[in-house]
């Protein structure tokens, strides 16, 4: 059962996690996508009755990629927060915990089409805010799947909650789906929908099950 595995696109080196992240080990950088923080509060906020505790049950899974991982940057690849009505004061405490618990993290939001709602979040937070197609060396990240730049390696993005169809007997699974240099991540929030992609020949994906992750290579030669 492989909890994670390691990658190489385009002459980069990353490690995909089986809680729906990637890691860059040589800059020391975690990428997760589509946290949608603060979800349920919006969706309590609306009548809806759903379970509390999303938020910091997702916050959690961040802390332990950030510690096994030893990551010094984390970016979040858009839709940090699902609504401006999604920062409760619940959700605000636990991100103010969080960032509290990590000091020196480097904490980069690329802007997703969620965020453009939300509006500014509380000055005195470690977020840097950036625009689709911020860059780290030959890696470029955007929140919707956009071609890759000419002069770059790999396009990571997020947004469409990538999912795989396995079967009647599996349903469909979370997975990484990469196709012509753009990686597109699963959602680590967990109170999100996914979209089942269609693969192509050439497509590359990882499904993501209970506590593992796997290529699918052999099923793809054998459903396209």
């Amino acid at each position: 059962m492989a909890h994670e595995i390691d990658v190489e696109l385009n002459g980069i080196e990353l490690r995909l996690h089986c809680d729906g992240a990637v890691s860059w080990p040589e800059q020391q950088t975690l990428f997760v996508a589509d946290t949608h923080f603060g979800k349920e509060a919006t969706f309590r906020r609306h009548g809806i009755p759903v379970p509390i505790g999303s938020t910091q049950g997702t916050l959690t899974r961040i802390e332990k990629l950030i510690h096994s991982t030893e990551a010094k940057r984390l970016v979040i690849l858009g839709d940090m927060f699902h609504a401006r009505s999604s920062l409760s004061p619940d959700v605000i405490g636990s991100l103010e915990a969080f960032f509290s618990s990590h000091p020196r993290l480097a904490i980069t939001l690329v802007r997703g089409n969620h965020d453009a709602h939300v509006g500014q979040l509380p000055p005195s937070w470690p977020v840097q805010i950036v625009d689709p197609y911020y860059r780290l060396g030959d890696l470029v990240m955007t929140h919707h799947p956009q071609p890759v730049p000419t002069d770059a390696s790999v396009l990571l993005c997020g947004h469409l909650h990538p999912a795989v169809a396995m079967g009647a007997s599996f349903g469909k699974l979370p997975c990484f789906h990469y196709r012509g240099g753009m990686m597109v991540l699963p959602a680590i929030g967990r109170f999100t929908g996914t979209h089942v992609v269609q693969l192509e020949r050439d497509d590359r994906a990882w499904a993501i099950g209970e506590n593992e992750i796997f290529p699918l290579g052999a099923y793809l030669r054998s459903n396209v």
